[in-house]
């Protein structure tokens, strides 16, 4: 049997340019590529004249859909070009690695035992060895390096340029060893038992293509036999799927399966198309690109640009100008020295926005195929450049658009974000849609949860809200719900809801619950959802708040009472929104309750009685008495200032009409001691920094007057009726003991 080794770099255009010749010279009549036998499940189901390059072939653990890898390929991948040569010639073609049955059981074993360390997949040629030996010889990496020699530079013989690869190889092979490849001689052992397999079925003229790094060790493959066998023996074993799926340039700089970091797959696409360009082309669409950024280019900048490209390359001892030549002398010279300006050509040409094209017709999943179906019925398009949709919900179609991209949100298939909704009645959504081809594992990933992007999103829905004990999580889940129209389980959610909040006695957490239902149920009325079992659920949850509330603020210390200070706050402010008249008298008469109850916290109770002032339902002398009270010498300090923090909430209005308000407040902090005034002003200044720059400066010009004088004090009539001397003459004894010191 006959073998040729042909070293290859994975996307390398000069490998594929000369894999090509040596397919033409050798006419093989088996052809071996490196790769899991799994890939041949998808190679041998297709047409491959039916595909359009760039495209992957999604490999994922059926057990584990996180196990997964993608082997990507481009028009100009060497094994891509074998491909179609064994398909066009009818030759036998396999392909041969490390199973990936073995290679995500290996993986899910390393998890196991060091969650840290995961098996990798079988990574590209580049490693150790040649970036050292790139740097010896003053390249940047071994990429550089590799292009000079092999892919730009390569030999015109190509059996010449193959054999000079093996001999480097296995120079290399021989002083070095190779760290990065994890499980590297049970791969080399199943690529050389491909070659015993290929002499045991009589073949006679074998040709077998692989990354540079292993030809050395495919040499002597019969007489390693024995070796791999022990090589090869007992390794665990899982069940692995294959599909097709769309790539784009982009992700062939990906090190997943066989990407080879490939970081300018334009350019590559370019040498591959137009393989006798000596860079004037290259420079014409460069220009041609500028132009369409109004950029003035002239063909005399194209002409420059390329004598300083090719002067350059022969400073370097280059044989032709590169895509560093190239780049650097279109900024000299089209960009006038402004690096920036490469970034158009670096999106736009040196990468590109290619993306590949697979049959509708292929073996998929179900909910791929519903996927595919939608989208096609909205007449959107898988593109890898991001592209922006506004979505008017008062007409159907764009109700149903709408409703779908939140159903993938849901599943986390990210292809759609919600740029801009005001939530708040509005009936227009911005999206941006970018596709991404790893989505496309996503998709398959909620494959499990039904067959069609609504049931599937139902199904998860309810499997998160039944397995979550996190109210604020199962709330999230409602929002979504209603926003994708799944009413099942927005009623399936709101008994979920229904029981954990029955299950706890902490009002705190009803509050903080029952706010955002509150909000969803007065703003989901653009989605035309069924809101009868939510508004139930709200007047239950305010029914049992308003019922445990009182007791709830009592004793509450510091930091307990500011969570209910704002869960109070927070809560008045959602059930305005209800516009329900017996749950808000229901409510108020709960905090009017607060607010008489000894032993609540002064912050709590200035916010019940600010609360009960705005709806009117204290008076001023109310608030009056209730602030009087909280002032009083025989109160802290410190809870008095509470008490003023809670009742002005961020608010300086009252303050700057209510005369009998602002004398009692002027009054305290005029009579505070110097030590206490002190310790109360951080407090002070962080309750009035909540207020604007307008309403401090007319505080300020108002504190200044002082007293408000136009305030009418009204002074009760005194009986004197029973009037009990002696006892009133000892509280003045401890009265005057207490404020002067007089004994």
């Amino acid at each position: 049997m006959e073998v040729e080794i042909l070293g290859i770099r994975h996307h390398g255009v000069g490998s594929a340019i000369n894999t090509v010749r040596r397919l033409k010279a050798f006419k093989p009549d088996h052809i071996i590529v490196e790769g899991p036998m799994e890939l041949m499940q998808s190679i041998e189901e297709v047409d491959l004249s039916r595909l359009k390059p760039p495209l992957a072939i999604l490999t994922y653990d059926t057990k584990e859909l996180s196990n997964s890898y993608f082997y990507p390929f481009a028009e100009y991948s060497p094994e891509w070009q074998c491909f179609k040569y064994a398909k066009e010639f009818g030759i036998s073609l396999t392909t041969a690695d490390m199973p990936l049955k073995h290679i995500f059981a290996l993986n899910k074993e390393k998890r196991e035992a060091d969650e840290h360390e995961v098996v990798t997949a079988p990574l590209p040629i580049h490693n150790r060895p040649l970036d050292e030996i790139a740097k010896l010889e003053g390249y940047e990496s071994a990429d550089a390096w590799w292009d000079k020699y092999f892919e730009e530079g390569y030999y015109e013989d190509a059996k010449r340029h193959f054999e000079t690869i093996l001999d480097v190889m296995s120079a290399i092979r021989e002083r070095y060893v190779n760290h990065d490849f994890e499980h590297n001689n049970q791969r080399e052992a199943f690529m050389r038992e491909a070659l015993r397999k290929a002499k045991r079925e009589k073949r006679e003229r074998v040709l077998f293509i692989c990354g540079a790094w292993h030809t050395p060790a495919l040499v002597n493959y019969a007489e390693m036999a024995k070796k791999d066998k022990t090589l090869l023996s007992k390794l665990p074993k899982t069940t692995v799927e294959t599909s097709w799926i769309p790539w784009t340039n982009s992700r062939l700089s990906w090190e997943s399966g066989y990407g080879a970091g490939i970081d300018a797959p334009g350019w590559y696409e370019h040498l591959w198309k137009e393989s006798k360009d000596d860079g004037k082309k290259w420079l014409v669409k460069v220009a041609k690109i500028f132009r369409q950024k109004e950029i003035d280019i002239s063909t005399a900048h194209v002409i420059e640009a390329y004598h300083l490209a090719t002067a350059l390359a022969s400073m370097r001892g280059l044989s032709r100008a590169g895509l560093a030549e190239f780049n650097q002398a279109v900024i000299s010279v089209m960009c006038m020295g402004d690096a920036i300006l490469l970034d158009y050509i670096n999106k736009e040409l040196t990468i590109g926005h290619k993306m590949g094209k697979i049959p509708n017709d292929l073996p998929k999943l179900p909910l791929q195929k519903d996927f595919e179906s939608k989208i096609k019925t909205y007449r959107w398009a898988l593109r890898e450049d991001s592209k922006r949709y506004q979505l008017d919900l008062r007409t159907p179609r764009g109700l149903e658009k709408s409703t779908f991209l939140h159903r993938l949100k849901i599943l986390n298939i990210e292809w759609g974000s919600l740029l801009h909704s005001n939530n708040k009645g509005t009936f227009k959504e911005l999206w941006e849609l970018r596709w991404s081809p790893e989505m496309e594992l996503q998709i398959i990933d909620k494959g499990i949860f039904g067959n069609t992007i609504e049931l599937a999103t139902q199904n998860y829905v309810n499997s998160r809200a039944k397995e979550s004990k996190d109210i604020s999580e199962i709330i999230e889940l409602l929002e979504a719900s209603i926003l994708a129209k799944l009413f099942d389980s927005v009623d399936f959610i709101i008994k979920q809801i229904d029981k954990l909040t029955t299950e706890s006695y902490e009002v705190t957490l009803l509050m903080n619950s029952v706010i955002p239902l509150i909000k969803i149920s007065r703003y989901s009325n653009v989605r035309q959802s069924d809101e009868v079992g939510l508004q139930g659920l709200i007047e239950n949850m305010i029914h049992r708040i308003v019922a445990s509330i009182s007791m709830a603020c009592y004793g509450l210390n510091y930091e307990s009472a500011t969570a209910m200070f704002e869960a109070i706050t927070e809560l008045n402010e959602a059930i305005t929104l209800l516009e329900d008249d017996s749950l808000t008298e229901a409510w108020l008469l709960s905090l009017e309750e607060v607010s008489r109850i000894e032993n609540v916290s002064f912050l709590i109770q200035g916010s019940t009685y600010r609360i009960l002032f705005d709806t009117k339902r204290y008076e001023s002398n109310e608030v009056s008495k209730g602030l009087s009270k909280a002032l009083s010498l025989g109160e802290e300090p410190l809870h008095s200032a509470y008490w003023i923090e809670g009742f002005l909430k961020g608010s300086a209005t009252i303050l700057l009409l209510d005369s009998a308000i602002w004398n009692l407040l002027y009054l305290w902090v005029d009579g505070l001691d110097e030590k206490s005034f002190n310790d109360l002003l951080p407090l002070l200044r962080r309750t009035f920094s909540k207020f604007s720059v307008y309403d401090r400066a007319k505080i300020g010009s108002k504190a200044k007057r002082g007293i408000d004088q136009n305030e009418k004090i009204e002074i009760a009539s005194i009986s004197l009726e029973n009037f009990d001397e002696k006892l009133a003459q000892k509280a003045l004894e401890v009265t005057q003991r207490r404020l002067y010191g007089v004994k």
